[in-house]
């Protein structure tokens, strides 16, 4: 199987591109960052706004799968620059889109999405369904809705087998700029002696919090098993709050240690609770192999491995 990533040096694109190498895949991938690292995978450094780009790396890959994860994904960063937001990740998509359907039309299709894309919605429900309507509360937001139509119209019109999945809160070691990875940092941080205050914003925040490698999993069952025209939420189903994890992390510190609030982590476009129906992707076979508290260690465990700089 020849699979081909976009985004593969991202958070989730790491993981994904190692899992598929294990798997014995050929794999091709795209980033923004030239890379001289070592092994199997052949990549090519390029940006989601040039289609001729696009199209060399489809040319050269010739997949058989795509995963389409390349992104702005910062919402903050989305009001700061909305358009260079909606170039990225709608243009980007519609090129990505315009040459798989030219050059391996029967190639897999998966395009990431975001649970981000029910905004709204996500207050009116304790679990969110496919089906239900999209009110996005940011530019990014608007952006994966946008590429997630443009997979289905794609899907519809051209036959492309193509298939949306909005991830919810994927979590992790590697990640960067994300609750859970700047509270292990904060702790790792107090542990050595660096400083003596854990800061936080508002932990009352509800979210459906996913694994990396569990996603992983997903995401390549979706490439297998999924419906073309679909989208697919990829979650647990279960809500936990940031309150959570601060509580797991007290009970894996070294030391003992209270918060302290910190107003410039409060986020105004916030949602409060984004939790999601796995019903439809479970029919997949998914099933989480990991608890939040699995993935708490394994984050807090590889920050502690970090060689401070």
């Amino acid at each position: 199987m020849r699979s081909f990533i976009t985004g593969i040096d991202g958070f989730m694109g790491s993981w994904l591109a190692e899992t598929l190498v294990a798997a014995g895949d050929q794999v091709f991938g795209l980033t923004r960052n030239a890379t001289t690292a070592p092994g199997p995978i052949t990549r090519w450094t390029g940006d989601m706004t040039s289609s001729s780009v696009l199209a060399d790396a489809v040319t050269m890959a010739l997949p058989d799968r795509v995963f389409h994860l390349a992104a702005l994904n910062n919402i903050q960063d989305s009001f700061a620059d909305p358009k260079l937001t909606i170039e990225t990740n709608v243009l980007g998509s519609l090129y990505l889109l315009e040459a798989v359907r030219r050059i391996v039309p029967a190639a897999r299709f998966v395009s990431v999405g975001s649970s981000s894309e029910y905004g709204q919605t996500a207050a009116q429900y304790a679990l969110l369904s496919e089906d239900l309507p999209l009110f996005p509360t940011s530019p990014y937001g608007i952006s994966k809705v946008s590429q997630g139509e443009f997979s289905r119209v794609y899907a519809q019109v051209h036959g492309l087998r193509s298939i949306h999945v909005r991830p919810f809160a994927v979590i992790g070691p590697r990640k960067k700029r994300d609750a859970l990875g700047d509270f292990c940092k904060n702790l790792v941080a107090m542990e050595r002696g660096e400083t003596d205050r854990f800061l936080v914003g508002n932990v009352a925040s509800e979210r459906d919090f996913v694994d990396v490698r569990d996603c992983v999993s997903a995401l390549i069952a979706v490439s297998e098993k999924g419906k073309a025209g679909l989208a697919y939420n990829l979650c647990n189903g279960r809500a936990a709050s940031l309150a959570d994890i601060f509580a797991l992390l007290q009970g894996m510190a070294q030391r003992p240690f209270e918060p302290t609030p910190d107003p410039s982590r409060m986020r105004a476009a916030d949602d409060p609770r984004i939790v999601g129906d796995s019903t439809r992707i479970r029919e997949l076979g998914y099933a989480p192999r990991f608890s939040l508290a699995d993935t708490v260690s394994a984050t807090l465990a590889y920050w502690r491995s970090v060689v401070p700089t």
